[in-house]
């Protein structure tokens, strides 16, 4: 007689554990999801224009769900707001490095009009949303962040033409925002006019300099203007 087989108990085999889902709630892994369609939004305003921006298109380059940037963005109006809000945040910030760059009081309007002209020039088609465009024709309300943001870069620059003001060195027979805005209007008005040429020129640096002169001479020219 053979010997019995000694039974063996099967295997235990595990359960895979299941791989989450796209769910409106799986893009959620993405930890700073709002900063990253605002970023990747801006890349997109910048190459392809403002009618390019659609949060579907979005969340699907990022890799979320559809619906996931919408838990931020209930609407593209949203969006460009918070591009907006962005844009003005940036030049309240450069004002602020314009203001602490010197005590002469001219050092502060022509380093301030270095940086408005160089983040403009940088950021074309979002400074277009800034002070123009749908945003301001939507029915829209302005969202409270935009308008903090705005009001900021505002005072930013009118405290740098006042303080010139209270130097004596700039006009005080003008009024400050009155005077403010003239230099405002001049800067952004070449940069503007220079956006094309500054595009292609990246690619040489010689020529990047002979730029870079010819914004500090337009700078002086206006501030001769507004001084006393």
């Amino acid at each position: 007689m053979k010997p019995l087989k000694k039974q063996t108990t099967p295997k235990k085999t595990k359960t895979p554990t299941p791989k989450p889902s796209m769910s409106p709630t799986a893009g959620y892994h993405h930890g700073n999801l709002r900063e990253e369609v605002l970023e990747y939004s801006r890349k997109v305003l910048e190459k392809t224009g403002v009618s390019s921006l659609s949060l579907r298109d979005i969340a699907s380059d990022l890799g979320v769900s559809h619906t996931a940037p919408y838990r931020h963005f209930p609407k593209k109006m949203d969006l460009l707001q918070a591009l907006v809000a962005e844009g003005f945040r940036e030049l309240a910030d450069a004002m602020k490095r314009a203001w602490e760059s010197s005590e002469d009081p001219l050092m502060k309007v022509r380093k301030a009009g270095e940086e408005y002209i160089y983040l403009l020039l940088n950021n074309p088609r979002r400074t277009e949303l800034m002070f123009g465009g749908e945003i301001y024709v939507s029915g829209d309300p302005l969202s409270n962040d935009l308008r903090e943001c705005g009001d900021e870069a505002y005072m930013g620059m009118f405290r740098i033409v006042e303080y010139g003001q209270n130097q004596l060195v700039l006009k005080k027979s003008v009024p400050t925002a009155t005077l403010m805005m003239s230099f405002w209007s001049g800067v952004h008005g070449f940069a503007v006019l220079n956006e094309r040429k500054w595009k292609s020129i990246q690619s040489s640096l010689e020529e990047k300099k002979s730029f870079q002169k010819e914004v500090l001479q337009i700078l002086e020219i206006m501030i001769e203007g507004t001084r006393l």
